[in-house]
């Protein structure tokens, strides 16, 4: 159990992601990105990370594009995954200075400890070494676990995507390191702030639940307006303006200084969490208004 839910902190795309008021490119999950220097063209592809490999098959014209570039390029290379699970795991572990008795005070302790006592099987005293972000991404696993019974973290999408490119013997790359994603996760909130949001989403897990059908329709269906609306509409536990620009506006402006460059100097089919494709800040309208063509497939 533990080794999958690090494999999912690893490949998951960060699930509080706001959207932007507006309405923006939607309706696909793989657009094809033309023009400008490119002397063939590219693909990008909105993920979900707990689908299986076998949805890749599903998606209209996703096996053609894969086939047709000339590299994969995802959020990061996954090519040593128990490397990366190795680092991850030593930064969800609590700073020994600090103590969740220290965060909360006694009835929010033991409110917290029972609540996810009832999810993950043991409470504070027994998992109370991980960081609050890192209990609330394991229960953000085990939660979204439940609508996909048949995930499998070694042929999850983004996993297969890759690992299709090895099996051509095709570059693959990634945009980001696990350094990057760590500071996502457990770097921009402090401690005391990384408590109060666990605090915060457990007092309102039930409302939070009732999203995720909604969500996977939305994704089913390419419709990543909905989909960011539906975030941002349902702000249960607000971020700060910091907290949501560094889980997405800056990530995508860091991908932009790269992507061009890299579609450049070969095909690449690229393949991130959908919500980094979608709104004014998502990767769709950075992408087009760089000067590139970007269509539907």
């Amino acid at each position: 159990m533990k080794k999958t839910v690090l494999t999912i902190m690893l490949i998951m795309a960060a699930c509080s992601v706001y959207a932007q008021t507006g309405i923006y490119k939607s309706g696909s999950l793989l657009w094809k990105i033309s023009g400008k220097d490119l002397s063939k063209p590219s693909y990008l592809l909105g993920t979900f990370h707990l689908k299986s490999g076998a949805y890749l098959d599903s998606i209209p014209g996703a096996i053609i594009a894969l086939q047709s570039c000339e590299q994969v390029v995802g959020e990061l290379d996954m090519s040593n995954m128990p490397g990366m699970q190795m680092q991850m795991q030593q930064a969800m572990m609590m700073t020994p200075d600090t103590t969740y008795k220290m965060l909360y005070s006694d009835e929010d302790y033991q409110y917290v400890s029972k609540e996810i006592a009832a999810i993950m099987g043991a409470g504070l005293e027994q998992i109370g070494i991980l960081k609050p972000a890192a209990i609330q991404l394991t229960l953000t696993a085990l939660i979204y676990s439940r609508y996909f019974p048949e995930f499998n973290p070694a042929d999850a999408l983004d996993t297969r995507i890759q690992a299709e490119a090895v099996k051509k013997q095709k570059p693959v790359l990634g945009l980001e390191t696990v350094d990057n994603q760590i500071y996502v996760l457990f770097g921009i909130m402090n401690l005391q702030r990384q408590a109060d949001a666990l605090l915060c989403n457990l007092k309102n897990l039930e409302e939070t639940m009732a999203l995720i059908p909604e969500q996977i329709n939305d994704y089913n269906r390419g419709n990543l307006n909905n989909l960011y609306q539906l975030l941002e509409n349902n702000d249960i536990c607000p971020s700060t303006p910091q907290e949501i620009d560094a889980l997405n506006k800056d990530r995508n402006n860091a991908w932009m200084q790269k992507l061009p460059e890299i579609m450049k100097e070969k095909s690449s089919f690229i393949a991130v969490g959908a919500l980094h494709l979608a709104g004014e800040e998502g990767l769709l309208n950075l992408l087009e208004k760089s000067g590139y063509s970007v269509e539907p497939m």
